[in-house]
């Protein structure tokens, strides 16, 4: 647990010693009656309601915490203090703070897709395809998981944000190399069921994805994170890798007769989701010219907690 008030930039979270030294409960070795214990429950009331206190007290304004740390200046207040250590930061989950927002809503669905959705799928292919091979499952199994993992690595990042420039800078790599992990997953359901009986084909193009997505996440991972522009360096890359799935799908469309390939792999959902990807993309575009720190820009100081900011993690 940290202090309250701090006037440095960076704080260093009390020791657990400390801490439960403050908590600790001593009952008098000679009476054990009811009322000694109603004495250290309430000792142990208004410690907790002291832990309280510090912790919204702890918070700190942006003028508080390093350049590195505050670089939205549309979130005014609400920082945790730099922990320099994984366990503060964790307990952070327990308050709130100017990234609550950003650390549940990519932590309860990741969780939610990675047990019930992967419960869900199994169930249904049991029930409605029987005969399907375990090859038949596994790769929609792959793309549940790859979001899961996104969404992990992405609640990881607004974690441990407060831990230390170096591992805020790591954990942002991760967070991008997991959003082209979802991209290059999302595309084996599709050529698997679209090119079912074209083996060769299926191969070829798993195999380019395949190429494409680690190049796509040797870019994240060793790309320069401060570069101011955020167009070229992140969204395109993604962009790019995305739009890469209309040559499979052009293909197909050459080889198989429409119906066909619409009963085989749902052809119409590929150009649903095209139009809300151009949509999406079009929507970040015009935001990067002002700002891309959407919707902060918008209300400065009024969205301390719960704030998510449209970046490119959050665009896939």
């Amino acid at each position: 647990m940290y202090r309250g008030k701090t006037t440095r930039p960076e704080a260093t979270p009390a020791s657990d010693t400390e801490h439960h030294q403050h908590l600790s409960v001593h009952p008098s070795p000679s009476s054990s009656s009811l009322a000694s214990f109603a004495s250290a429950s309430r000792r142990l009331s208004s410690a907790g309601s002291e832990t309280v206190k510090r912790v919204v007290v702890g918070l700190l304004p942006l003028d508080k915490v390093p350049a590195w740390y505050g670089e939205n200046p549309y979130i005014r207040t609400g920082y945790r203090p730099v922990f320099a250590a994984a366990g503060p930061c964790f307990r952070s989950w327990t308050y709130l703070h100017n990234q609550s927002g950003n650390i549940y809503t990519h932590l309860v669905p990741g969780v939610v897709v990675a047990t019930l959705g992967n419960a869900a799928l199994a169930a249904y292919l049991s029930a409605h395809y029987p005969g399907a091979t375990r090859t038949d499952r596994a790769v929609f199994h792959v793309y549940l998981t790859a979001c899961a993992a996104c969404f992990g690595l992405s609640a990881a990042y607004h974690t441990l944000l407060c831990h230390s420039r170096e591992l805020a800078d790591l954990w942002i790599r991760l967070d991008y190399v997991g959003i082209s992990l979802l991209i290059m997953a999302s595309f084996v359901p599709g050529l698997y069921m679209g090119f079912y009986c074209e083996p060769g084909l299926l191969t070829g193009y798993l195999g380019a994805i395949f190429v494409m997505g680690v190049f796509n996440s040797y870019l994240s991972f060793y790309g320069k994170n401060e570069s101011k522009d955020w167009l070229t360096s992140r969204l395109l890359p993604f962009l790019a890798l995305s739009l890469s799935a209309f040559i499979p799908i052009f293909h197909a469309v050459l080889l198989f007769p429409y119906d066909q390939l619409q009963k085989q792999s749902g052809l119409n959902y590929y150009y649903l989701e095209a139009v809300f990807m151009l949509i999406g993309v079009a929507f970040l575009v015009r935001l990067t010219r002002n700002s891309h720190d959407f919707p902060s820009a918008g209300c400065p100081g009024n969205s301390t907690f719960g704030d998510v900011p449209i970046k490119s993690s959050t665009v896939s």
